[in-house]
């Protein structure tokens, strides 16, 4: 998922100084997530649910770096999105999700 979250937040694979913070707002985000009541099948980290990666992107860019002018903007569309997974049933997405294996081979 960090690469993921990477590129969706415009930073390259090469650059890894942002690794180690990014990894702990995936987490801070999974675990919200979890907290909210969002059904544990989106929170497999093994399956790649576009739905969750891009909640969990827009914790991240809430909260990565030091400006602060945005925050608010995000956090209302994470929230937005978190609520719209509490509502969502298997059954209704699980053809969606692309192995996390398969990631980068998926056509854009």
């Amino acid at each position: 998922m960090l690469q993921e979250v990477k590129m969706r937040c415009g930073i390259p694979p090469e650059i890894t100084v942002y690794d180690e913070e990014i990894e702990m707002y995936i987490k801070d985000a999974l675990e919200d997530m979890r907290a909210s009541g969002v059904p544990e099948w989106l929170l497999d980290t093994g399956k790649s649910h576009p739905q969750t990666q891009t909640a969990v992107t827009l914790y991240v860019k809430a909260y990565l770096g030091n400006d602060r002018t945005d925050t608010d903007k995000y956090l209302d569309l994470y929230r937005k999105r978190v609520f719209r997974l509490t509502l969502e049933d298997e059954k209704d997405v699980e053809s969606e999700y692309i192995p996390s294996d398969q990631e980068g081979n998926r056509a854009e």
